[in-house]
């Protein structure tokens, strides 16, 4: 791999460790031009697919940055990548159960506040 492509690449990866299992991934593509700084510039980011195991998800992301003549794996990012004339693709795998289970705490959190005032009112009438 030719060293000026590792700027595009995160050295972290997409998939958090406590992602939930099932069909909770996605696929996105994010692409610069070759003349870009990534530090400085945001990508184009396009999800490719979504509700996807992250098998089928894996494989996809593989096979878009195949379709690329020049193209490979960055193993410390665990994306997937190809370049074009001009363009750098970087294709990673994204789970979406980290963000539904933040999102479920904060609801059973509100719901157990308005739970918690209604029989404190409750309680206060009765007297």
């Amino acid at each position: 791999m030719t060293a000026s492509f590792d700027r595009f690449l995160r050295h972290r990866p997409a998939i958090h460790p406590k992602t939930a299992l099932g069909r909770t991934f996605a696929v996105t593509r994010e692409t610069w031009q070759l003349s870009d700084d990534p530090r400085t510039t945001r990508p184009a980011v396009e999800i490719i697919a979504s509700g996807r195991t992250a098998s089928e998800a894996a494989d996809l992301a593989r096979e878009a940055a195949l379709s690329f003549a020049q193209n490979g794996y960055h193993k410390p990012a665990r994306a997937w990548w190809g370049v074009e004339d001009r363009t750098f693709h970087r294709f990673t795998v994204t789970g979406a159960g980290a963000r539904v289970a933040a999102g479920s705490a904060v609801a059973l959190g509100l719901a157990g506040l308005a739970a918690f005032a209604f029989l404190k009112r409750r309680k206060g009438k009765s007297r």
